[in-house]
């Protein structure tokens, strides 16, 4: 036998749609809102004493209390267990170390370095086609006649408009 508070803890987390079918099934009227609805179905299950869930076709369906953490696969197979629950808290026993809890793939802003000033470089070949060995990269230049970039097609494209 179930006290209201239970039956009370059983409907309320039902859906509309599901107290709707709830009421279908035991010959209930359907229409109403949700507070209706969950009235009307606790005060049938209190005075039938059916306090199962059915489907749709009228069968008792089986309810499972789901705790958090919990795989649906293991309260399928009756081995509900929650390995997160302490019996004082859940974050009780908690500490820092120094190991880090992710594992870093790459350098903070990735693998490129840009330095400023003189700073020791390595040795060897380097990556950039345009470096120069006196280390400035614009020394030297001068300004031709010839252009830089090629013209494909005048400003405006190649349409003309003549008036007159």
């Amino acid at each position: 036998m179930m006290t209201p508070a239970e039956v009370d803890a059983l409907v309320k987390p039902l859906t509309i749609k599901d107290l709707r079918v709830q009421t279908r099934v035991r010959g209930l009227t359907p229409a109403g809102g949700i507070e209706a609805l969950r009235d009307r179905l606790k005060e049938h299950m209190l005075q039938t004493k059916d306090f199962a869930i059915k489907s749709e076709t009228g069968e008792d369906l089986a309810v499972v209390q789901v705790t958090a953490g919990q795989a649906s696969s293991e309260v399928a197979a009756g081995a509900g267990k929650n390995n997160y629950v302490r019996p004082a808290g859940q974050n009780v026993g908690n500490f820092i170390t120094d190991r880090c809890s992710s594992r870093v793939l790459a350098p903070p802003g990735g693998g490129s370095q840009i330095v400023f000033g003189d700073a020791d470089t390595k040795t060897g070949t380097s990556n950039n086609n345009y470096s120069r060995p006196s280390g400035q990269q614009n020394v030297g230049n001068f300004i031709t006649d010839k252009p830089s970039s090629r013209v494909h097609a005048p400003p405006g494209g190649a349409s003309q408009i003549h008036f007159g």
